[in-house]
């Protein structure tokens, strides 16, 4: 009998986990134009968002803050951050945490500009389309 229960189990864990896998390629996600010069890709797993942001120059995410933290790394072009009273200029191949909680905003400074975005919990005004700091002047 435990040798049944043993397998039921394992059965039925391997079947779960498989269920929750998802594969993807960032650049075939759906995306969404946010404003004239800014498009976001993105997919949500249960713990965690993944945004997939091509930004053209002069794009501007205005200041805005949310509860999740934010593991941001640019992997073309460049892009110029304010959080707080602080300026940071992140480039190709680096990358920054923004805690959650705190006021930022991204300006990009090349065209093509390509920045990938991971959050921790998942992105729920994202998921529901209420993100509408985007508008911001």
């Amino acid at each position: 009998m435990k040798t049944i229960l043993f397998i039921t189990s394992l059965f039925f864990t391997a079947t779960v986990s498989a269920q929750n896998v998802q594969t993807f390629t960032l650049r075939e996600l759906p995306t969404k134009p946010v404003n004239e010069l800014l498009t976001r890709g993105m997919i949500s797993g249960e713990q965690g968002t993944i945004g997939y942001f091509t930004y053209k120059k002069g794009a501007v995410v205005p200041t805005h803050q949310y509860s999740n933290e934010q593991y941001s790394l640019i992997t073309k072009g460049s892009v110029k951050v304010n959080i707080l009273d602080k300026e940071y200029i992140v480039k190709a191949g680096q990358g920054m945490i923004i805690p959650p909680n705190v006021p930022h905003s991204f300006t990009a400074l090349e065209d093509d500009t390509i920045d990938i975005d991971f959050f921790s919990p998942a992105r729920k005004d994202w998921i529901e389309g209420k993100d509408n700091y985007y508008q911001k002047k």
